[in-house]
């Protein structure tokens, strides 16, 4: 019998076609495994885009203290991942560009000046669709409607969040200004206000009285600054001044208590001591009984007299300096790396961290500090800073070639006038230190210059309460403000000095 031989029978051949059964399958298969590969890709590129959403902001307006940062917030719903969205913050309108997130990355190139350096956009929950915005150090032109943009390409959505920017002045400072006819004007003055606020003279019984209010915007900061004014003839035993920011709901209220005696009293001490004067010239055999005249009278009134007038000769020395107010600026050249100065060079703060700043001579190495651009080498200046609730600060005056590189004394043989706050303590920087015990502790510091008469005042710029002098020793030919805003403290010391406008009512006195 022949054998069979083994191998493909005839006519087939290795290529040939898959069983109908079989091709349909893999062709399945095939087209299963391309509509899950696109389907994976679509949830991980563009996650945001498989539903429509909606934007929540903030309905009820956001009130913040001044110099303090703003949250603003926003988010997705549903929540859907961003991080692939462009998301826009804008104020009032749409080119006024106060953030941008673009292709996963924050982008400053066309954001508003006002805004530089002072905006943080929170990525945390960009996963969950939200990316609320903080404005560090925020101030009254912060104040209006922010827009919360997202945009996926296909379409947008947006929300508002308002801001409004809350500022409580200074304690109302009382003072009497005239005294002509048997009238009495008293004033009360008050800086530091926003929005504009309400004033008001309240009597002895709580009831409001008839009274003049002038209320003034500072052009470079905004802020208010309140006078009020009230004129009688019959003085009641007490007034009020009372101020109120309505943003806040919140008074601020000094009293002063004013009684006829004390008037009456003081007419008679300075009577008395006008005739003893006159009989001192004119009647020298009457000098012993005039004598014990002298010291009677004295014994009456040296008392709350003496105090009284020590004050009011306080308050005529501050408010005479500030009639010389000057134009102080802040010097970045001066500035040490550690320090963040403001874009109006009138306000300066520890920026945690070392800036890439080139090397000058003029730059402090050591001290955190920076000077005025202005130099002063005569006549007579005054200048304000607010320090606000600052833990620790130093300010003064230096001699222009005095040292600022490296460790060395704050004091005036080393060519430093100045007065810091350090662990709760006031001291001026004499040789050895000076422990100053203020009435109040100061959130402003006045400082005056009189060149000739080589002294430096400094005072609680908010009641005129004087706070220490220097004088004594002659300047160097050169001296410039100086300003230290002290480390950070834990966040404890995280606010700025900044040189504020010093403001009168008064015409300028005569020099």
């Amino acid at each position: 019998m022949r054998g069979q031989m083994s191998g493909p029978s005839p006519g087939s051949h290795p290529l040939s076609p898959l069983p109908v059964g079989a091709a349909e399958i893999l062709k399945s298969t095939i087209l299963r495994i391309n509509l899950y590969t696109l389907i994976l890709i679509l949830l991980k590129v563009a996650p945001s885009l498989q539903v429509r959403f909606s934007v929540i902001g903030l309905d009820p307006p956001l009130v913040i203290l001044l110099g303090e940062d703003a949250v603003l917030p926003c988010h997705l719903s549903p929540q859907i991942n961003a991080e692939n969205m462009t998301i826009r913050w804008f104020k009032s309108k749409y080119q006024n560009l106060v953030h941008l997130y673009q292709n996963r990355e924050d982008r400053f190139e066309k954001q508003m000046a006002e805004y530089r350096s002072r905006t943080t956009l929170i990525k945390d929950g960009i996963e969950a669709g939200s990316v609320s915005l903080i404005i560090h150090d925020v101030q009254p032109s912060d104040s209006g409607l922010y827009t919360c943009f997202y945009d996926t390409g296909p379409f947008y959505e947006e929300a508002g969040v308002e801001l409004k920017v809350a500022a409580l002045g200074s304690k109302p400072h009382i003072y009497l200004e005239d005294l002509q006819n048997g009238e009495i004007r008293v004033v009360c003055g008050s800086p530091g206000w926003y929005p504009e606020p309400e004033a008001q003279w309240k009597d002895d019984s709580g009831k409001n009285i008839s009274s003049s209010v002038e209320v003034k915007a500072a052009n470079d900061t905004l802020l208010f600054h309140v006078k009020a004014t009230y004129i009688f003839s019959g003085p009641p035993s007490a007034l009020s001044c009372c101020i109120r920011n309505p943003l806040l709901a919140e008074w601020k209220q000094s009293t002063v208590h004013i009684r006829d005696v004390f008037f009456q009293r003081i007419s008679s001490c300075i009577l008395s001591r006008l005739l003893i004067s006159a009989s001192f010239t004119v009647l020298g055999i009457l000098l012993i009984s005039w004598t014990f005249y002298f010291f009677n009278e004295q014994r009456k009134c040296s008392g709350n007299l003496s105090e009284k007038l020590g004050k009011l000769l306080e308050e005529i020395d501050w408010t005479r300096a500030r009639h010389f107010r000057a134009a102080v600026t802040l010097d970045p050249d001066t500035s040490h790396r550690w320090l963040l100065l403001f874009e109006d060079e009138r306000s300066v703060r520890d920026g945690n961290k070392a800036q890439d700043l080139p090397d000058t001579p003029q730059r402090f190495t050591f001290y955190n500090a920076v000077l005025a651009r202005e130099g002063l080498s005569s006549g007579r200046h005054y200048w304000e800073v607010e320090v606000g609730d600052k833990t620790r600060w130093t300010l003064g005056v230096c001699d222009e070639a005095a040292s600022r590189n490296g460790w060395g004394r704050l004091a005036p043989e080393d060519g430093y006038w100045t007065v810091w706050l350090r662990e709760g303590e006031y001291k001026a920087l004499t040789s050895p230190p000076t422990l100053l015990t203020p009435r109040v502790p100061p959130r402003a510091v006045g400082l005056f210059l009189d060149y000739e008469a080589g002294r430096l005042s400094i005072y609680n710029a908010d009641d005129g309460s004087p706070l220490f002098s220097f004088s004594g020793a002659p300047f160097s030919p050169t001296l410039r403000p100086y300003f230290n805003p002290g480390f950070r403290d834990g966040g404890r010391n995280a606010g700025a000095l900044r040189i504020r406008s010093v403001t009168r009512w008064e015409e300028p006195l005569s020099s």
